[in-house]
Formats: C-alpha cells, structure tokens, sequence
C-alpha cells in the first residue's frame, strides 16, 4: 500500500474518531439490525471521505430511533460539510439529550459540543412564531410543525417564506433573516366566517363577548341615584355658602351705614368692616364651586339617564387584534 494510501486511511480513521463519539451511559445491545446497518453504513462513509452521504445516514437513524448520538454525529457531520442550518439544529438537539457531565473527559465533551453550537449560531438565523395555536406552519414549502412550536426554527441567513394555515384560513409571508440573527414571524389569521355571517374562533382564540343581555340595557337605577344625591349635596352646600356670604355682606353694609357711609370709619370698626368684606368674599368663591359641580353632576346624570343605549361594551378579537367597541 502507497504512502498516500496510508495518508489517507489514517486521516478518514481520525475523523470517524472525532465524529462517531460514544455515547456515555447508552448501550447499543438495543439498537435493531436495520439501525446497526445504517450506522456501519455510515462508518463506511466517512471512512471514504463521503461525509456529506454518512450524514445522510445518520438522519436516517434518527428518523428510525432518536438519540444523543444520532443528533452529534448528525450536528457534527453537518457542520464539516458546510451545512450550517442542520449544523444549528443537530448540535442544539445534542446537548440537549447529553446527561449532564461527571468526569474530566465528558466536560470537555460537552464544552466541544456547546463551542461547536454556539459558532455555528453566527452563522444561521433563526425564526420564532407568533400564530394562533394549531396552524400549521411551513418555511419554502417544508413543514416545521404546528404552532405552537416550541422551539426556534433555524434557518440559512436569506429570504424565506413563511406559510401559516388554520383550518380554511391561510396566510404567506415573506421574512429577510441575516446570520446571527433572530426573528419573530406575527402571522394574523382571520378566522373563516360561517355561513351565518358570524366570526368563529378556532379553538385557542380568544371569544368575543357578545352583546349585552336585552334586560342589562338601560341606566343602572344606583348610578341615577347616586349622581342624583351628589347633585342636591352639591346645590345644598352652594345654597348654604351664598347665605352665608349675604349675612356678611350684611355686617359690612350695617359697618358702613353706622359710619357715615364709610368716610368716617377707622380703627376697630374698620378693622371688622374689612374682616366681613373678606369672609363674604370667601363664601361666595365656595358658593360659585359648590352650584358649579351640582350643575355638571345633574347634567352628567340627566344625559345618562335620558340618552338612548344600544348595548354594552363588545371585546373583538381577529388574530393578534383586539378592538372594544362601546355603545352610549
């Protein structure tokens, strides 16, 4: 056998080596025959240097049986061939079916794993989805599951199209995605309308509320009551201040008469005279507030009393949209 031969049988046994980790805690005695010859299929592969095909076969053993090894040397066969999008996926399934590590050489196992992951995130972008539960959702034609998802999809940095469908409602949009990058997909579904005319909500949506009931309709009978009471304290307590300033401007024209109209006045007497004239001013300022806010509370109350109503408030929902609509 040549050199390069040798060369070349060597460098394909290193790279099985790396990539064909084993599996702590996980024993093949359970693995079933087709799965044991997909995997020396696979070992054949990378052993010719076809890596791209032996990561083939292992996406065909995860197909058959999902495990911690399948999803690394997937992740790890991906990420040798350029295949950054699978790369992101695998590596992330990976570690998260890896036990967590006890000894020096499964820490340094893992660290490699995460290492591998987290470079290769820099170079995919990756899509969250906001659609109502149960669409089904795809991205250039591939389904990636049903809302909701769960998970991140990753995907190679570019133009995607995203495709949400719920029962006969569908809806595609188109996302621009950069490396390194995430990004929130909001897809409105409008729920299909009946034939009735009404609007309704796949299960999961939120439910309007309907109208108010014929018996709700109308002023509440406390609400008059009260705005009723509020506006007679409220011209009381204005009717009690004007009497109260008129006794003062009593005093004060009494104060004048007694001096000559108020040419003569000085001292005590002036000093009371000036007292009354203040406290009339007082008591009409507190008059004008107390009749002012009896006028607008017997105004508000009258316009609620009186003022015709169709019905209560209606919360709408259409996908992500809420709206409210009030009747007065």
């Amino acid at each position: 056998m040549s050199v390069t031969a040798l060369r070349a049988l060597s460098g394909a046994l290193i790279l099985a080596a790396s990539v064909f980790q084993p599996s702590v805690g996980r024993a093949d005695t359970g693995a079933s025959e087709a799965q044991r010859r997909l995997e020396r299929s696979a070992d054949r592969a990378v052993a010719e240097g076809q890596l791209a095909k032996a990561r083939d076969i292992w996406l065909q053993v995860w197909q058959l049986a999902p495990s911690e090894k399948a999803a690394c040397n997937v992740g790890q066969l991906a990420l040798r061939v350029g295949d950054m999008a699978r790369a992101a996926e695998f590596l992330a399934l990976c570690i998260e079916r890896t036990p967590a590590p006890r000894s020096a050489e499964e820490r340094e196992r893992y660290a490699s794993r995460a290492l591998d992951l987290a470079r290769v995130k820099q170079e995919v972008g990756a899509l969250t989805f906001a659609v109502p539960p149960g669409a089904q959702l795809s991205i250039d034609g591939r389904p990636v599951g049903q809302a909701p998802l769960g998970r991140e999809v990753v995907v190679e940095p570019g133009s995607h199209r995203v495709r949400a469908a719920l029962g006969a409602a569908a809806k595609e949009t188109t996302v621009e995605v950069r490396a390194g990058e995430a990004r929130l997909v909001v897809i409105d579904l409008a729920p299909p309308a009946p034939a009735g005319g009404q609007q309704a909500a796949p299960a999961g949506w939120p439910v309007a509320a309907g109208p108010a009931a014929p018996g709700s309709e109308g002023p509440a009978t406390g609400l008059v009551l009260l705005g009723g009471a509020a506006t007679a304290g409220c011209i009381t307590l204005g009717a009690f201040f004007l009497a109260e300033a008129n006794g003062h401007e009593r005093r004060f024209d009494d104060l004048l008469a007694r001096n000559h109209g108020g040419y003569r006045i000085a001292g005590a007497e002036l000093q009371r005279a000036q007292s009354a004239y203040r406290a009339m001013g007082r008591a009409e300022e507190r008059a004008a507030v107390a009749l002012t806010a009896g006028a607008l509370l017997g105004a508000g109350t009258l316009l609620y009393a009186l003022f015709p109503r169709g019905r209560g408030p209606r919360v709408t929902a259409a996908g992500t949209q809420l709206g409210l609509e009030m009747t007065w």
